[in-house]
């Protein structure tokens, strides 16, 4: 067990030390929300590899993290914010906006009209196809 204990806290320190390049990329502010003077962390976009990996992670407020444990039960104006973010120049940041949207949108007609001006390139369409939300 304390090999496993290991093994999970040096994943987690590894994680943890994409901060300070996330920080710069960010300039401290929530990719999704754009949110300042707020604790942000690490999230890594599910699903999560083994090895840790800085081009699936995201520098999140908390509220953009709880947003994301439930999108399913998301209101009407949670997500309003995505408009943005779904230009975002970090195509983790951008594919991660559209995946929520395309999970929004039946419910939330301004959803589908953002997901209709939409642009991917072929690699964040491909990008795209490999983030998997466990949606509830």
């Amino acid at each position: 067990m304390a090999k496993g204990l290991d093994k999970y806290q040096e994943r987690l320190n590894i994680v943890s030390g994409f901060g300070k390049n996330l920080a710069r990329r960010s300039k401290s502010k929530c990719e999704l929300c754009e949110a300042s003077g707020v604790k942000l962390s690490v999230f890594e976009v599910p699903p999560v590899k083994e090895e840790p990996n800085y081009d699936r992670c995201i520098f999140l407020c908390e509220s953009c993290i709880e947003l994301l444990k439930n999108i399913k039960k998301s209101k009407e104006n949670d997500f309003r914010f995505l408009s943005g973010s779904m230009w975002s120049e970090v195509a983790i940041v951008k594919v991660t906006a559209l995946y929520i949207l395309n999970n929004i949108k039946d419910k939330y007609s301004w959803a589908e009209e953002l997901l209709e001006n939409a642009y991917l390139d072929e690699d964040e369409k491909e990008l795209l196809k490999t983030i998997d939300f466990e949606i509830k």
